[in-house]
């Protein structure tokens, strides 16, 4: 019958070190600490079993003390890798809690057997202290399974009941007997815990395993969910970017469409303006034509031997020039359609508006004062959509004074070279910006002018920005305003 009993607990050995070993070879593609430590752990419990089971064969020493060393090594480690599934929540009490219970019982079971030599008293003891520690198996599990029911929570609980109640019935069986005169004689209590030890240690790592597995399922839709909702924000930026991009061409639209309306709309103005300008060097050449055709008809001379048809011939050349500049200049700038990107001297853009504003400028007997750089001024960009910008400027310091304005009235373009930019400034002596609009000057729609729209600081601002520019004004109440563009001057090629 000793064989038998000791053969039992060699088999126990075997159940510790074939589960263990069979859980850390199936999951080893997870690379787990936790699993490591417990594999190691039932390892280390299956060789104080084997030691257990041979007293009378090693030495007593080997038996008593090193035995419960690994036992509670095993243990302890097992406890361990248990507690990890309940992290993140805070485990270091319970750590404390298990050091200082086997640090305890590793001592007291020492004292009985060194001083009191009562190996009966240490076998209760043995048997009562596990059967209270594996109790824990239990409550871990229960809190697993508040978190989530499932069958590894279950399994564990049911293990670590079996645990105690088969070790707690062995510890009740050995105090009633009163002694131990053979460890490994058989009896009904150590029937019903090697029987306990067998299910226990088989239910612990199957729950050990399905609880690792069940975790890792549920990482896999973590991430899988993840992952679909990642696509599904991607699908949804990339929806975004297509409405952005809508948005801009609409955006782009708008401001060509409304730069065409500015066209249209100032067109109104300068029809006054061209006719006044176009007048002028017409009235030269009607008269002048006029005159040369009566010194030809009356006196019947070539046009080479009197000097007065040589002069006529030269104002009336002088006069269509400069209509034709005119035509020109105001074709080109009330033109539609696409951007003409070109490189051309900022300088003559604004001798070109100058000349087309001359009439505006007159007619509310205001005094232009036209400053311009030295040296030339090379710009890359669309020339049209620049002139709209000082049109407006001009136009907006015409209408800076009000009709009760009594001083001289003054308007002065000026162009400077600042280091890689250069700069346009626009000012007048009129009655400057009032202070509750001057926030939102550039704004769409945003004006304190009766008859204006709204809409010539807004796109002469989205024109400069375009070409890489900027514009802003100073202004003082009563005084006047300044605004100021910046442009690059490049003879690159920009783009749009």
């Amino acid at each position: 019958m000793r064989l038998d009993t000791q053969t039992t607990i060699f088999m126990i050995c075997l159940v510790y070190l074939i589960l263990h070993g069979a859980i850390w070879f199936a999951l080893q593609e997870y690379r787990s600490h936790q699993v490591k430590l417990w594999c190691l752990s039932g390892i280390f419990s299956g060789m104080a079993v084997v030691l257990l089971a041979l007293r009378g064969v090693v030495a007593e020493f080997l038996f008593l003390y090193v035995a419960q060393l690994l036992m509670l090594i095993g243990n302890w480690g097992r406890m361990v890798a248990l507690r990890m599934y309940l992290l993140p929540a805070p485990q270091a009490a319970p750590y404390r809690f298990y050091l200082i219970a086997n640090s305890v019982y590793f001592i007291l079971f020492c004292m009985l057997i060194n001083e009191a030599n009562a190996e009966w008293e240490a076998l209760m003891l043995f048997n009562g202290f596990y059967a209270l520690l594996c109790f824990d198996y239990f409550r871990i599990g229960q809190k697993l399974f508040r978190q989530h029911e499932t069958l590894g929570a279950k399994l564990l609980m049911w293990a670590g009941l079996t645990f105690t109640v088969t070790l707690g019935v062995r510890a009740l069986g050995v105090a009633l007997a009163g002694t131990i005169d053979d460890l490994y004689a058989p009896s009904w209590h150590q029937g019903i815990m090697v029987i306990g030890q067998f299910v226990a240690i088989t239910l612990s790592n199957i729950a050990f395993l399905r609880i690792f597995l069940e975790i890792a399922e549920r990482q896999k839709l973590k991430v899988a969910k993840e992952l679909s909702m990642t696509n599904e924000r991607a699908d949804a930026m990339q929806r975004s970017s297509m409405n952005l991009k809508q948005l801009l061409e609409e955006r782009e639209e708008i401001i060509h469409q409304l730069s065409i309306f500015n066209k249209t709309a100032g067109m109104g103005a300068l029809v006054a303006s061209l006719a006044h300008e176009l007048n002028q060097p017409l009235t030269v050449i009607q008269m002048n034509t006029e005159m040369i055709d009566l010194v030809i008809h009356a006196q019947g001379v070539t046009l080479n031997e009197n000097t007065n048809i040589q002069n006529a011939m030269a104002g009336l050349k002088k006069a269509n020039q400069r209509a034709a500049t005119i035509i020109h200049t105001l074709r080109n700038m009330f033109r539609n359609g696409n951007r003409v990107v070109t490189t051309f001297n900022f300088n003559d853009l604004v001798n070109d508006v100058v000349l087309i504003s001359q009439s505006t400028l007159q007619r509310h007997a205001i005094d232009l004062d036209v400053q311009l750089h030295a040296q030339p001024l090379p710009v890359t960009g669309d020339k049209s959509q620049l002139q709209q910008v000082l049109l407006n400027l001009i136009t907006n310091a015409c209408e800076a004074f009000p009709e009760t304005f009594t001083s001289r009235k003054q308007v002065c373009i000026q162009t400077l070279s600042v280091n890689d930019h250069i700069e346009l400034h626009v000012s007048d002596n009129g009655t400057g910006i009032s202070p509750e609009i001057q926030s939102n000057v550039f704004e769409l729609l945003r004006t304190n002018k009766e008859s204006g729209m709204g809409i010539g600081l807004w796109l002469s601002k989205s024109i400069v920005e375009s070409h890489s520019g900027s514009i802003h004004f100073q202004t003082i109440l009563n005084q006047g305003t300044t605004f100021t563009v910046q442009l690059p001057v490049t003879s690159e090629a920009m783009y749009f």
